[in-house]
């Protein structure tokens, strides 16, 4: 998030040196302040003035995480092919492409894309980029057993960690055609809030407790996006049609939910609520909300709210909480495998585009998903309904960063299900 010095410094040094660099960044921290509209104009005046592919592609990027991803998808274009010559440029300009692609509902185009980039010889490159100080030689020696196009019958495969808690939620349903191609065991690299679900889940894998041992021992090694790319056909297969997480049948809810939980309802909707995420992804500052942002759900009196909010909570947060009686669950949730069970016992989540919602979905669970207009490209450009889960309904922003008119829908929606 930009602060209001930041923004001054960066429209100081474009006024004084308006060159496409000061321009760049004049443009991110216009959208980190949440200056949309600003940020848009200053990118639409550039588009024409950029002189090098390079610059064409850093305005590109910035389009994008804009939400301009047809005029992104002209620039990245342009400058895709003159940077072929630069390994680093070049796997960044075309992952990028892919994601305009996939948010415009080019979905086989992007997914080729994107299936190039997941190939052996993209590997070094990739994991240079996301290690840190672009140290991959932890990863080097078992460059030779990425999972590609091979069979896996047989073979003893580990799900690398990738992205976050709500990713893995969401991809690995592909555990299951691993299994149907034979792989003789699955080991998965995950986050440890993650651990308990997915001993418990049903997919038959083996929580990688030291996954740097098992990169040693394992045949093949593979990440949950890549399997994406291996198994996704189409936006609509495989489709998970009911829920393909299970749980476990004797799990105890800590006495202090349990306890928040026994509060009768009195005939009334019971809700969970998911608004802000502290992962600080591209999504950022718009895929998170404020919780007074929510406030025309909250005064609906057919509804009792749980807050499934994990971490610190602000002042102003507590103080809404109090007063519109929402029970706060997050304060005791230990792990996703306790938010799993408490989701069983609610009638509706609503969430911002985190894990929650995919955990909601991942069990079939109802879920309402607020999603900006500039989302992840997984939602590919869905309005009401995806394919990703058959329980979910979305509410996505037309303009990115004004969530007024899809709150207001939700709560139309919310009192006619009351």
């Amino acid at each position: 998030m930009t602060n209001l010095n930041e923004l001054i410094a960066a429209y100081a040094a474009y006024q004084t040196d308006g060159n496409v660099g000061t321009a760049l960044h004049l443009i991110r921290q216009l959208r980190g302040a949440g200056k949309v509209e600003d940020a848009i104009a200053l990118a639409n005046q550039w588009a024409a003035k950029t002189a090098t592919p390079m610059e064409r592609a850093q305005l590109g990027v910035d389009m994008s995480y804009l939400g301009m991803f047809a005029q992104a998808e002209v620039l990245l274009e342009e400058a895709a092919p003159q940077l072929a010559s630069n390994p680093d440029a070049s796997y960044q300009v075309e992952l990028e492409l892919s994601i305009v692609k996939y948010c415009q509902g080019k979905f086989h185009q992007a997914h080729l894309l994107q299936k190039s980039l997941h190939a052996p010889e993209w590997c070094e490159v990739w994991t240079r980029l996301a290690s840190p100080n672009q140290d991959n030689s932890w990863f080097l020696p078992y460059l030779d057993k990425v999972l590609h196009k091979q069979p896996v019958a047989g073979k003893s495969i580990l799900i690398s960690s990738e992205g976050g808690a709500g990713d893995l939620l969401q991809l690995c349903r592909y555990v299951e055609k691993l299994r149907q191609e034979g792989a003789a065991a699955i080991y998965c690299s995950a986050p440890r809030s993650l651990h308990g679900l997915l001993r418990n889940a049903g997919l038959g894998i083996v929580v990688a407790e030291n996954p740097d041992d098992m990169m040693r021992d394992c045949d093949l090694i593979t990440w949950p996006f890549a399997l994406f790319t291996r198994y996704q056909q189409s936006p609509y297969f495989p489709r998970a049609a009911d829920s393909y997480l299970t749980l476990a049948r004797d799990y105890v809810l800590p006495e202090s939910i349990q306890e928040k939980l026994r509060v009768e309802a009195g005939g009334r909707q019971r809700i969970g609520l998911t608004w802000r995420s502290n992962s600080g992804v591209r999504h950022e500052p718009f895929r998170s909300i404020e919780l007074t942002t929510l406030l025309p759900l909250l005064e609906n009196s057919s509804a009792e709210f749980f807050s499934l909010q994990v971490g610190e909570l602000s002042e102003p947060e507590r103080m809404l909480m109090a007063h519109h009686r929402i029970v706060d669950l997050g304060a005791h949730l230990r792990s996703f495998e306790d938010t799993a069970h408490v989701m069983e016992r609610l009638d509706l989540v609503i969430s911002i585009d985190s894990a929650p919602a995919h955990l909601a979905g991942a069990r079939n669970r109802p879920v309402w998903v607020l999603l900006a207009q500039a989302s992840d490209y997984r939602w590919y450009d869905s309005q009401r309904y995806t394919p990703w889960y058959s329980s979910m309904r979305l509410y996505r922003q037309t303009r990115l960063g004004d969530w007024q008119p899809v709150i207001a829908e939700m709560a139309e929606a919310l009192t006619r299900q009351g």
